[in-house]
């Protein structure tokens, strides 16, 4: 017969053992000695995945096609102490994606650890509307230069043999969110769609190498780029345009900080990420729920219309 009280004793000291085996926490968000990549790292979202990347002790390389933006975030990373090298490279470029991992490798004598594929460009437009110019730039950027610039990366933690993280950039125009009562991103819908199917695949292929493969889907967020597209577009199509952008954006949750999406993708690049294959996670305020703005009890106090008088 099972003697109950042994078989729980046994269960308790496996349990502690587990718990003394655990990696401790300041280990795990400790990147010295990793080499990173962020594309788009200079601004935006790209620019606080690097802050954080640098933060935790990573060697970062942040690329972009602007040069004067470059040296401005390589200068205010410098000023922080952190190690981060600017590459001036076009995502759209299959040339340019492997320029920026050689790069990287000649910079900090290592390859890669890290990659982060956050240069994304977008702008809406009615579906009718497209051009193939509009079309192909979205595309270009947004998911063929996420996947050379991964595969570039790859090879380079494959040569090196001691695994890697890659965390790809979607949105959650995957799922087929964009401008409430507009639509108008198709091609930013399509571009989205495809990194989170990406993602899968690639996912699926690396993890025999130790790679883990993990994507983060953010929704709206304060940034120059998106100012600039969404001034681009009230051209195009006018005031009774922008009217709807202010009167419905307003029901849309944005990240004024794009820090808070940085946060998570930091976490996958991390050892907390090491059972994770092929995930996609959203970043988005909880834009798909209807969140109550007031406090609706009948049993608490402070609530509306208040406790009940029973």
């Amino acid at each position: 017969m099972v003697d109950i009280c042994e078989l729980m004793a046994n269960i308790d000291t496996m349990a502690q053992k587990l718990a003394d085996d655990v990696k401790p926490l300041d280990k795990i968000f400790d990147l010295t000695g990793k080499t990173a990549i962020v594309t788009g790292g200079c601004t935006g979202l790209g620019f606080a995945i690097a802050n954080r990347l640098g933060e935790a002790g990573a060697n970062v390389v942040i690329a972009s096609r602007n040069a004067d933006h470059g040296k401005a975030a390589e200068d205010y990373f410098a000023a922080k102490g952190y190690k981060v090298a600017y590459c001036q490279a076009d995502v759209t470029k299959v040339d340019d994606c492997y320029a920026i991992t050689d790069f990287a490798e000649k910079t900090y004598s290592k390859g890669v650890d890290i990659v982060v594929p956050a240069a994304a460009t977008w702008g809406p437009r009615a579906f009718v509307d497209m051009k193939e110019e509009e079309y192909d730039e979205i595309l270009d950027t947004d998911l063929k230069g996420e996947y050379f610039t991964i595969q570039a990366a790859a090879r380079s933690m494959i040569k090196q043999g001691t695994g890697g993280k890659v965390v790809s950039i979607a949105s959650v125009a995957f799922r087929g969110d964009d401008m409430i009562k507009l639509a108008m991103m198709t091609n930013y819908n399509t571009a989205k769609g495809g990194v989170v199917s990406m993602t899968r695949g690639i996912a699926k292929e690396l993890k025999q190498y130790g790679i883990n493969v993990n994507c983060v889907a953010p929704g709206g967020m304060m940034s120059a780029g998106a100012m600039k597209n969404s001034a681009v577009s009230a051209q195009l199509y006018g005031e009774a345009w922008t009217e709807i952008v202010h009167q419905y954006g307003r029901e849309t949750p944005v990240a004024v900080n794009p820090d808070e999406v940085a946060l998570v993708v930091l976490c996958l690049c991390t050892d907390v990420a090491s059972f994770m294959y092929g995930q996609t996670v959203p970043v988005d305020g909880g834009c798909q729920f209807s969140f109550p703005d007031k406090p609706w009890s009948y049993t608490m106090e402070g609530g509306i219309p208040g406790p009940s008088a029973e």
